[in-house]
């Protein structure tokens, strides 16, 4: 018979699952929530419940938003003629933040890692080819904004081939970010003036 109740072990199994969080440390953080008053507890759990219902992504640029367009696709003052590209949500804020770029995005939801099982199919590419090939686009440049690390680069590869064959004859601009992010390096943690220089000097792909 476990000594540990069920609620408890159901609680550890979910945090277990999220990011560099291991099976000692889910079980510590459920019993941590479980000896909080009940208040704290009914309003962590609103907020997940809230999370679930509330947010969406934005159907243009594939954006966490509580809204669709988001925020950044329906603003007018954004230069509709170039497109940054990224990996994850919290890229488009370490972008924003820096100040240097007033485009639009595209968030691809990972980079291409066969052993991950991250594939073509599994991530947002189709969508952003399909704007790339309208007749009527007004894209004309594309930036390729990846972790300066392996998958990156064969995402860069890829859609460089693919953006490439969906415009046809018409120019497209794509360019990578210079490498002023070091390698290896998460664009989520780099600083703003790192950020800012990298999409200063950016570079054809």
């Amino acid at each position: 018979m476990s000594l540990t109740p069920d609620a408890i072990h159901r609680a550890a199994a979910s945090f277990d699952g999220l990011p560099g969080v291991g099976p000692r440390a889910a079980l510590r953080y459920a019993y941590w929530l479980v000896s909080q008053p009940r208040e704290t507890i009914l309003r962590f759990a609103e907020a997940l419940t809230h999370l679930a219902s509330s947010v969406k992504r934005c159907e243009s640029c594939g954006l966490w938003s509580d809204q669709t367009p988001c925020g950044i696709c329906a603003d007018p003052k954004r230069d509709a003629s170039i497109i940054c590209v990224v990996a994850h949500p919290q890229d488009v804020r370490a972008i924003d933040d820096s100040g240097a770029f007033r485009g639009r995005y595209h968030v691809l939801g990972g980079t291409l890692d066969p052993v991950s099982g991250r594939s073509p199919e599994t991530l947002w590419i189709n969508p952003l080819i399909q704007k790339i090939a309208a007749h009527d686009s007004p894209i004309h440049e594309v930036i390729l904004a990846f972790d300066a690390d392996i998958p990156g680069d064969t995402t860069c590869l890829y859609l460089k081939k693919q953006l490439n064959a969906a415009r046809g004859d018409t120019p497209l601009r794509i360019s990578r970010l210079a490498r002023g992010l070091p390698n290896g390096a998460a664009l989520e943690y780099a600083d703003e003036m790192t950020i800012a220089d990298a999409l200063e000097h950016r570079r054809e792909s």
